[in-house]
């Protein structure tokens, strides 16, 4: 494996983490309810499991409320069955081949509790980007020990990945901020 390879690697695996933590960041709820916060919630549907996204259509009504309308009728009773197991807070209501999703007001200390789960999600986001990085250094050190890999060009790939973890690091922070604004604003 070359810099380069270790290099690209290292992307991959941070591309990786950086679109599982923007999927996490959005399934949780702000003061307006969006269609993210039930999109990726599984729903079995003719013996297969998928996302409720790949079953119907969300759509907010207002900063409170959902409306799912579902692609085929007989999906509504399982719809309502996974939102109902999801426990998000809200009950859902069926309208025919409508379901409406009403979400209450968020208290204090529901904000305070997504604020705590948005730093976990975090935490475990720079988990994944540093064992991304940990994977590419071995892997440089290995080929620095076998002679492969000249030695500046195993500290000019370290500083690299440092780099890059560090730019990674700043878009998760960034993140962090405007969400946890977000949340606690009523």
């Amino acid at each position: 494996m070359s810099l380069d390879t270790a290099l690209s690697k290292f992307d991959t695996n941070a591309q990786e983490a950086l679109t599982w933590w923007h999927g996490e960041v959005k399934s949780l709820r702000t003061s307006r309810v969006t269609p993210g916060t039930v999109n990726d919630i599984p729903v079995e549907h003719y013996g297969t499991r998928m996302p409720l996204q790949g079953v119907a259509t969300v759509s907010s009504l207002d900063a409170r409320t959902l409306q799912i309308t579902p692609w085929d009728a007989a999906a509504v009773a399982s719809i309502e069955k996974a939102l109902t197991d999801a426990q998000l807070g809200a009950q859902p209501t069926v309208d025919g081949k409508v379901i409406r999703l009403s979400f209450g007001q968020m208290s204090e200390e529901v904000r305070e509790e997504t604020v705590k789960k948005l730093h976990k999600k975090a935490e475990e986001a720079r988990i994944r980007l540093r064992q991304a990085r940990d994977e590419s250094l071995s892997q440089l050190t290995h080929e620095k020990k076998e002679g492969d890999l000249p030695e500046d060009d195993f500290y000019g790939g370290k500083n690299e990945l440092n780099d890059r973890i560090d730019a990674a690091n700043k878009q998760i922070e960034a993140l962090v901020k405007s969400k946890e604004t977000e949340i606690r604003t009523i």
